[in-house]
């Protein structure tokens, strides 16, 4: 009989562990919902103010008889296409997609400055003789039913949707789980983001409009209610860290919570998270001071002024002078001088403020002076180079004993975001691109450059000669690009030719 009964336990310990680790697992792939473009097939083109559709090989998808289409994921064959009044859903096949319903919309995703400003996945649908609006995927699925009077983007968060059904607001995902109940005024997404899981952790501040004005409360990315609707203001800290720190105001003083827990209590006039120092900048009376995420008071609530600069803060009382560090301990430095860490921490840049002229140096991690203050302007670029300017603007690299790298006579000298590669233009707008090593490995005028994940490409086209390198991330010349995947939209396509207004408005023509 005990076997039977352990038995039986173990196989609901078992039951229950495969419960916790699928809702683990669940949660895990919340990341995984919004699938990313990694390459685009499918472009725009435009013939007498007409459009259509071609692939990346160039071939006509959809003739160019359309006086608007869209293509919600240029990855996938389905294309939004309309005539006057008439809107029809066609894919590569030229067959009619969502016959059945009255409406198919794509839904944009709010506050994004880039080419793919539609969610990738999902678009919304509107029945016959029904005027509510539901969810489906690219494949014909509905998601959710057409219960909602409207159907959004929460702002900036690919995945997450505002709904709204009599009149209140709420939160449902792109699987038509609902994150936050519908039962609230305004609902908005904390903001926060990492790089890891992205918005995957952001919160929401939600609202209800009172005869005293809105009040706000706060609920977590796991719909778990943190506060009620009951604060005049609510932000978060946008620290990356397992706690959550929110400012809070509540009749004219303001607090900070630290996960559900009131952490510091309302008695403050303002808290302000200096981003800098990672610091609770606190003030009371119109004296001020500085306090750790955690409610410790570091500096004394009693200063005149204080701010942070690079690594230390800055004080005056009574026109006394005084600097910290950010741990609260006096530092024995210039008040006028300034100190930047770098991505190195061998290097830090130092600035010097004299006669209201800011020069730059740099200076090691134990504070010896590699390079005097004597440049108009410095930034570390990688390894041990650095870019400088003259006091007349001109622009070169030097490397960390001050000797020159690259001659200081530059218009402008950049690192290509997220590689190791130079491009340094001279007035003539000719350009030079160096490697990681500052070996010069190309030499264009007025150069297009497209940057993509691993690799960018370098083209330009003078006197109907076109030009085109590609780089890896390194900056070394790539000989074999035909494996290269790409997911920024090309110059030319066969016989078409990129025309781009703004960020958003990319269409092909002959």
């Amino acid at each position: 009989m005990k076997k039977i009964i352990i038995i039986i336990i173990l196989l609901l310990i078992i039951g229950i562990g495969a419960i916790v680790t699928k809702t683990i697992f669940t949660k895990s792939k919340l990341a995984k919902q919004v699938e990313k473009i990694t390459e685009l097939n499918y472009f725009l083109i435009k013939e007498n103010e007409k459009y259509g559709v071609i692939n990346k090989n160039g071939d006509i998808i959809i003739s160019p008889e359309y006086e608007e289409i869209t293509i919600p994921n240029p990855e996938k064959d389905l294309f939004i296409c309309e005539n006057e009044e008439k809107s029809i859903i066609l894919n590569s096949k030229k067959e009619t997609l969502f016959n059945n319903y009255e409406e198919i919309e794509p839904i944009r995703i709010k506050n994004v400055a880039n080419n793919f400003v539609y969610e990738n996945n999902t678009l919304k649908y509107k029945e016959k003789d029904n005027n509510k609006y539901g969810l489906i995927d690219f494949s014909g699925k509905k998601i959710t039913k057409c219960i909602y009077s409207e159907i959004e983007n929460l702002s900036s968060v690919e995945g997450k949707f505002l709904v709204t059904e009599n009149n209140k607001k709420g939160v449902i995902d792109l699987k038509g789980n609902t994150l936050v109940n519908i039962k609230y005024d305004d609902i908005i997404s904390d903001g926060y983001y990492t790089k890891n899981d992205q918005y995957l952790k952001s919160g929401y501040i939600v609202s209800n409009k009172t005869d005293e004005g809105y009040r706000y409360g706060y609920i977590n990315y796991d719909g778990k209610n943190i506060l009620d609707t009951e604060y005049n203001e609510i932000y978060r800290i946008p620290q990356e860290d397992k706690n959550m720190y929110l400012v809070v105001s509540k009749n004219g003083k303001f607090g900070v919570y630290k996960n559900s827990k009131n952490i510091v209590k309302f008695e403050y006039n303002s808290i302000t998270y200096d981003e800098n120092s990672k610091l609770l900048n606190i003030e009371k009376n119109k004296k001020y001071g500085m306090m750790t995420l955690d409610g410790k008071t570091i500096i004394q609530i009693e200063n005149d002024e204080i701010e942070s600069r690079g690594i230390y803060i800055y004080a005056k009382k009574d026109n006394k002078e005084t600097v910290y560090d950010k741990e609260g301990k006096i530092v024995d430095i210039n008040f006028n001088k300034t100190i930047f860490e770098t991505e190195n921490e061998n290097y830090k840049i130092s600035t010097l403020l004299n006669n209201n002229i800011e020069l730059f140096g740099v200076i090691d991690k134990e504070g010896n002076t590699l390079i005097n203050e004597k440049y108009a302007y410095i930034e570390y670029l990688y390894q041990d180079f650095f870019i400088v300017a003259n006091q007349e603007g001109a622009l070169g690299i030097i490397n960390q004993t001050g000797e020159t790298v690259l001659q200081i006579k530059y218009a402008s000298i950049q690192k290509i975001k997220g590689k190791n590669i130079v491009q340094a233009i001279d007035n003539n707008t000719q350009s030079e691109f160096y490697s990681k090593q500052m070996r010069k490995v190309a030499e264009m005028k007025s150069p297009i450059i497209q940057i993509q994940e691993d690799y960018i490409i370098v083209l330009t086209q003078e006197e109907n000669k076109e030009e085109k390198i590609y780089l890896n991330n390194d900056g070394e010349i790539l000989q074999n690009t035909k494996d290269l995947k790409n997911t920024s939209f090309p110059e030319k396509i066969g016989d078409y030719r990129k025309e781009q207004i703004g960020l958003e408005t990319v269409y092909y023509i002959k």
